[in-house]
This record gives C-alpha cells, sequence and structure tokens, in this order.
C-alpha cells in the first residue's frame, strides 16, 4: 500500500519545517510505521534514522502481527513505565500536572484496547457503550505522518534538556512533557481513524498559539442533563448556549470571562506590559475529537492585531507563500474568496495587523461565520461559528490594540481630528491621517471624560463626542 503522505517523514527537518515532496510515492507499510513509533517511544535516540530506513525500505507484508492491537498495547506499557519515571522524580508544579494527565490518557487507551482485544481473542461480540466511530483511512494515514513528526519533536526536546540548565533546561523538561502528552492525544486519534475506536470523552489541546495542552484530566463535559442555570459561568444574557463544554468550566476555572461563545483572555505582554487580549469563540467545539480543539481567535498582542482559525487538520501551505486559500462568508453576504497567511503549526490559518482589524470590523455586526479553507493538496477544512457575544471581546482586542471597529474614511479622521482641535486637544493639521499626534490627543481626550485612554475613535469616545455612525 501507498501512502504519500509518509514520504514528508523523512524529510522533516530539525528546525520543525516539513518540506513537501511532490516528485515521489514512498511505498512503505502501515505496520513498518506503527513498529517505529512504538520502538521509539522506548528509546528516543535513533527515530530519525528509523523512520528514514522504514521510508526507504518498506517491510513485507508478511511481517504483520496476527493483531495489531497488541502492538499499540506493547508501545502504551513501554510510554506506562516512562511516565511512571517521569512522575517519581518530580515533587510538584507544571510538568507533573502534565505528566499526571499524559499518563490518565494512557491508561484509558490501554483500558479500553485491552477490553478490545481480549473481546476479539475471546470470539465475543463487541457492544459499544460509548459512541461509535466510523473508520477514516485518510485521517489515519495523515495522522501516521504527525505522530512521527510528534515523535521528533520529542526527541529535540529531550536533548535540549539534558544539554541546558537552569531556566533553559526546566523550560526543554516542560516543553518535551508537552510533546510527549500531544503524542498520546494523537495515538487516541489515530486508533479511532484507524480502527474506528471511541474513546470517552478526554482532556482537549486549549489552544494558543504555542499549542500548549491543558494539564488537568477533568476537562470532559458536564452531564447534559445539568441545568445551565446552576453553572456559575454561564452568560445569562445567551440561554441558548451549552455552557457544559469543557472550554467554558476551564476559563471559569482559570478566571477568565466568558461572553456568548467566546472566552476573554486578558494580560500584560511580557515585553512591554501592553495589554494582551486573546478572544476565543468556541461555538465549533466538538468534544468527541481529540488534540486541538476548533476555534476561532481575536487577539491583540504588543500592539498587533490578528483574527486567527485553528483546528486539528494538518494543512500543507505552499512553501513559497505560507499562504492558504480561504472562503469565507457573513451571514447572508455573498461569499469572499481570498488567501490567509498559514500558522506555523500548519493547522490554522490567519489575518494579522490591517488585515486583522478590517476583518474585526466586518464581523462586528455579525451573527454567523463560515470559513473553509483548502490546502495545496485539495483538502478542504469547513467550520461555522456563531458570533453571539462577539462585540465586547471585539471591543476589548480594538481598545488593547488602539484600533477603531467601525470603518472610517479619511474625510472621517479629518472631521474628528477638527473637532479635537476645536475643543482644545491639539492633534495637528486635519489631513486624515491617524498618525502618533492624533493619538496623543485622543488620549487627552478619553482622559478627560473618563474613557478608556485607547488613542482610537472608538465606538464609546465617538457617541461621547457626538458623531454618529
Amino acid at each position: 500500500m501507498k501512502y504519500r503522505n509518509l514520504s514528508a517523514v523523512a524529510i522533516i527537518r530539525r528546525d520543525g519545517m516539513i518540506l513537501p515532496d511532490n516528485q515521489n510515492t514512498v511505498a512503505i507499510s502501515r505496520q513498518t510505521v506503527t513498529t517505529i513509533l512504538g520502538r521509539s517511544l522506548m528509546s528516543t535516540t535513533n527515530v530519525a534514522l528509523s523512520i528514514a530506513l522504514a521510508v526507504a525500505i518498506g517491510a513485507p507484508a508478511g511481517a504483520q502481527d496476527t493483531n495489531p492491537l497488541l502492538r499499540e498495547l506493547d508501545s502504551l506499557t513501554a510510554q506506562l513505565r516512562d511516565v511512571d519515571t517521569t512522575i517519581s522524580n518530580l515533587d510538584g508544579g507544571f510538568i507533573l500536572s502534565l505528566a499526571q494527565a499524559r499518563r490518565e490518557a494512557l491508561l484509558l487507551l490501554q483500558t479500553v484496547l485491552e477490553t478490545r482485544v481480549h473481546a476479539e481473542a475471546a470470539g465475543a461480540e463487541i457492544e459499544l457503550t460509548i459512541p461509535a466511530i466510523v473508520p477514516d483511512p485518510e485521517r489515519a494515514e495523515q495522522l501516521l505522518g504527525e505522530l512521527a513528526a510528534a515523535q521528533m519533536r520529542i526527541d529535540d526536546a529531550a536533548a535540549d534538556a539534558t544539554a541546558g540548565g537552569g531556566l533553559i533546561q526546566a523550560m526543554a523538561r516542560s516543553r518535551l512533557e508537552t510533546e510527549k502528552l500531544t503524542l498520546a492525544q494523537l495515538q487516541m486519534a489515530w486508533l479511532q481513524a484507524e480502527y474506528g475506536i471511541a474513546f470517552p470523552n478526554m482532556l482537549q489541546a486549549q489552544t494558543d498559539f504555542s499549542t500548549k495542552p491543558v494539564p488537568d484530566a477533568s476537562l470532559g463535559s458536564i452531564p447534559p442533563d445539568l441545568d445551565d442555570a446552576a453553572l456559575a459561568w454561564a452568560d445569562l444574557d445567551y440561554p441558548e448556549i451549552d455552557y457544559s463544554l469543557a472550554p467554558f468550566e476551564t476559563a471559569h476555572r482559570d478566571g477568565h470571562r466568558i461572553s456568548g461563545w467566546w472566552v476573554i483572555q486578558s494580560e500584560q505582554a511580557a515585553i512591554d506590559d501592553s495589554p494582551k487580549i486573546t478572544a476565543f469563540n468556541y461555538s465549533a467545539y466538538d468534544s468527541r475529537t481529540f488534540g486541538r480543539p476548533t476555534a476561532l481567535v481575536v487577539r491583540c498582542h504588543e500592539g498587533e492585531t490578528a483574527v486567527i482559525y485553528v483546528q486539528d487538520d494538518f494543512l500543507m501551505s505552499d512553501s513559497r507563500r505560507n499562504t492558504l486559500d480561504v472562503t469565507y462568508r457573513l451571514d447572508a453576504a455573498p461569499a469572499v474568496q481570498t488567501r490567509w497567511n498559514s500558522l506555523t503549526t500548519n493547522h490554522g490559518v490567519g489575518q494579522f495587523r490591517r488585515e486583522g482589524e478590517d476583518f474585526v470590523r466586518a464581523m462586528y455586526d455579525a451573527q454567523a461565520l463560515f470559513i473553509r479553507v483548502t490546502d495545496n493538496r485539495g483538502r478542504r477544512v469547513d467550520s461555522t461559528f456563531e458570533l453571539a457575544g462577539g462585540q465586547i471581546a471585539y471591543d476589548e482586542v480594538a481598545a488593547a490594540c488602539g484600533f477603531s471597529t467601525i470603518s472610517l474614511s479619511a474625510a472621517d479622521y479629518r472631521a474628528i481630528q477638527t473637532m479635537l482641535n476645536a475643543g482644545g486637544f491639539d492633534a495637528g493639521t486635519p489631513d486624515g491621517l491617524w498618525g502618533a499626534g492624533s493619538q496623543r490627543a485622543m488620549r487627552r481626550f478619553q482622559a478627560e471624560n473618563g474613557l478608556p485612554e485607547t488613542g482610537a475613535p472608538d465606538r464609546q469616545t465617538l457617541e461621547t463626542l457626538g458623531v454618529g455612525e
């Protein structure tokens, strides 16, 4: 059997870049890759060579075990020994939480697989008490490549953890355990896609753009029969939203705010203490999937605005432009075809800076967003987001990054500058360009009127000026 996407495994560089190979289709058996992955979990020093050899020589079909799930169980046993050793050497902290979460995931994997293997060996009819999943061979093939890439990231992190010291070593150890937890989640996803094995809702990866997993195995959804009115974190303005979903409970526990479908995180940028606002829309969240949850993100970080769409499929971008084809539609407006920047994780796309600001303005009064991403292999990924509660998120992001959520023309800016000058707030010569002088004048006006000092002609400030939209 031929797996084109596995040819990329041999050319994954150490810096994490994946170079596409469109010329050669490498013949490689599924057994070879799973055997390599299982072995490399026990000894992580030779995975790159092992993968390269596997891609080069393949494996004879007759070498496959009678039941491939037995190989998975052997691999899980080795991983459990590894995580038990890690836990025994830690006294506490974030790394211990990650290791404990990984152990819970591995134990769940082991229990489900042992039950399946024993039932097949006894000839018993398999009765699932959890939702059945239809196998997805294409997704399984894709995940094999992601498993190999994850294993290589583990090797890199392990090397850094042994080579450095102090803070650098501590961060490398945290990254190592994070990658191991990600690998366990990918294993679940692969078993689900390959064999149709469903798993109870387990921990999900909460996506910032460093892909940090949530170090808590208790993130399953609250039972659906629990009345949302009993949830302390429910936004009562939107009673139709299911606030029993895991991301909302996590947000409440972590002290973040909830507005409709949005979770709003407020921090300060480490480099300059500027406001850092990140808003996640979880209306497309699916508790049955593993890995990265699907989310729409609007953020301001160090003065840069971004609108980002993240999901779990691996998207191959154009290596020359690092962009992907995007089609989106807001409410009933005509669909728009454009290109967005690919994320470095290859799991999403984004609009940044001025383009991000423009998209926030476009979304401001919309109720729904449909988005389709097509990668350079023709693979499509679709999502629909309900935008209820978004205006609070947009306003906070705009305030942090100093732009208006209203589309203003040069004539509009000239009029605002003239009004500021007339009120004694020197914005310079009205020229329709909103530069540093205009921002300083606006901040003085806002400070004098008890408004947030954004320096931008935001909605609240324009209302105070008496300017209508």
